[in-house]
């Protein structure tokens, strides 16, 4: 297909979309609806928690019931999740070329959008009312010196982009999500990046997007829920995809982002080490551009007066806040121990076991160096983004979602293995439902999704390692 012809294909398609999302919108139209609206808002925060937010964070109830106008609101968020499945579509279009497929994607790519304008008014009270929210305060009240004054558990490069929307005259709630939702649109073009290394067919590459793109952990995640969790995940896959592609700078680019992001990509970044046993990356060209991406990320806070120890130090404070429980509502080990408290001997033991577990992978990385495939590398990142996550302690409900998009892509990639997408999605949903929907599932309701990771974890092993013992010495 012509980029003419994809040209085309893509503004009727977000033109179309334009109207149809503006029908389904649930932002307010009128003065009338933002009443009732605000009347939901209200009935939904108890009277406890607006005295506390207003005495914590004058202003922002205000702004919450009375942001901005919601007409331009709905135009506007509408407008840009239009021409956003239109950029997707119009790059898609380069990889899906039969009819039926791209017939197919274009639906899912629809419907994801529909189902994303249908979650932006709901919001999960706690981060936004003393995360999000404050943090778009701060910068409309002290401007550019917030990048010092701002107390965030989330690093320089979010922040930056909590600036933009600062600035901003619309309800940044819908904003966080749009940022989220375009990275939602970046793990579908990754995706496919990924299909073409694994020279899937025109379907496969169609329902991967699909997948992808539909995925509940992913759209609650970013339109119902605001987290931001697809922004590091894209690096990630990106980081992924130049490591096989052979272009090893480009991916420690992609991987320094990442980790700038967001503290979990630790899970991925053991890949590195199996890329250096195989000659894929070097250690004395990768390293200083890895590290060399994240001074810059950081620079222009440093500049702005953020000390450089503050800036370092929000991962250890990460660590360290929870570090006294040992499962947050996610579906890890500890889930089926039933024991949260405080524990000094199971915390340093499952420290342990991680370290067990990741060295063991590394050792059978090492003895099969000679026999790696791209599909080998894709198993080893499975094996640490299922296991690494499920041995750690303190491990939060979100901690799984690069598990999620990486058991998508296997799910699709060995049809046989389907049974990987929906067994970690379900582990994963357990840690939201809790938070999202205020009903925390005790040890007893969290120990059957801690064990469908076990089962995935298990599975991916022995993916890997008959794939190995397959494989031809390179």
């Amino acid at each position: 297909m012509s980029r003419q012809t994809r040209a085309i294909l893509s503004a009727a398609v977000a033109f179309v979309l334009f109207f149809l999302l503006l029908a389904v919108s649930p932002i307010s139209g009128s003065e009338e609806k933002r009443r009732e609206q605000i009347g939901e808002i209200n009935g939904r925060i108890s009277a406890s928690l607006k005295t506390d937010i207003e005495k914590r964070f004058p202003g922002m109830m205000e702004r919450l019931t009375d942001p901005s106008p919601e007409r331009a609101e709905k135009l506007f968020m509408a407008a840009a999740f239009a021409l956003l499945a239109g950029g997707v579509l119009f790059f898609a279009a380069g990889h899906i070329q039969t009819i039926p497929a791209l017939a197919f994607f274009i639906a899912a790519l629809v419907g994801g959008m529909i189902i994303r304008t249908l979650s932006l008014t709901q919001f999960y009270q706690t981060d936004y009312l003393y995360c999000l929210g404050p943090w778009a305060q701060d910068f409309r009240v002290w401007g550019r010196e917030a990048i010092n004054l701002t107390r965030s558990d989330y690093n320089m490069p979010y922040l930056y982009i909590v600036g933009v929307i600062s600035k901003i005259s619309l309800n940044d709630l819908y904003l966080y999500k749009l940022v989220s939702v375009i990275f939602d649109c970046g793990l579908v073009l990754a995706g496919l990046r990924l299909a073409n290394r694994f020279s899937m067919g025109q379907i496969r590459k169609s329902v991967l997007g699909a997948a992808l793109f539909l995925a509940p952990t992913v759209w609650l995640n970013s339109a119902y829920w605001g987290q931001c969790d697809a922004v590091y995940a894209f690096f990630c896959l990106m980081a992924l995809v130049y490591a096989l592609e052979k272009r090893p700078s480009l991916s420690a680019v992609m991987a320094a982002i990442a980790f700038s992001f967001k503290l979990q990509t630790i899970f991925f970044l053991p890949v590195f080490i199996v890329l250096w046993m195989v000659k894929r990356v070097r250690w004395w060209r990768e390293i200083p551009v890895f590290l060399g991406t994240f001074a810059a990320l950081f620079l222009p806070a440093w500049v702005l007066g953020r000390p450089l120890s503050d800036m370092i130090l929000v991962y250890a404070n990460q660590s360290s806040q929870y570090s006294h429980r040992l499962n947050l509502n996610s579906s890890s080990a500890y889930a089926l121990l039933g024991v949260n408290e405080p524990h000094t001997i199971l915390f340093t033991a499952g420290l342990v076991l991680a370290f067990c577990y990741l060295a063991a992978l590394m050792m059978i990385a090492w003895v099969y160096r000679d026999r790696m495939s791209d599909r080998a590398l894709f198993f080893f990142v499975l094996a640490f983004v299922i296991g690494i996550p499920w041995f750690l302690p303190s491990m939060h409900d979100r901690y799984f979602y690069l598990a999620d998009i990486f058991c998508v892509v296997l799910a699709v990639m060995i049809p046989e293995k389907w049974v990987f997408a929906p067994f970690c999605i379900i582990g994963s949903y357990a840690g939201y439902h809790a938070y999202l929907f205020g009903q925390h599932l005790n040890h007893i309701g969290l120990a059957g999704p801690s064990l469908l990771m076990l089962f995935l974890l298990g599975s991916a092993v022995m993916l890997l390692l008959n794939e190995l013992k397959r494989g031809k010495p390179v």
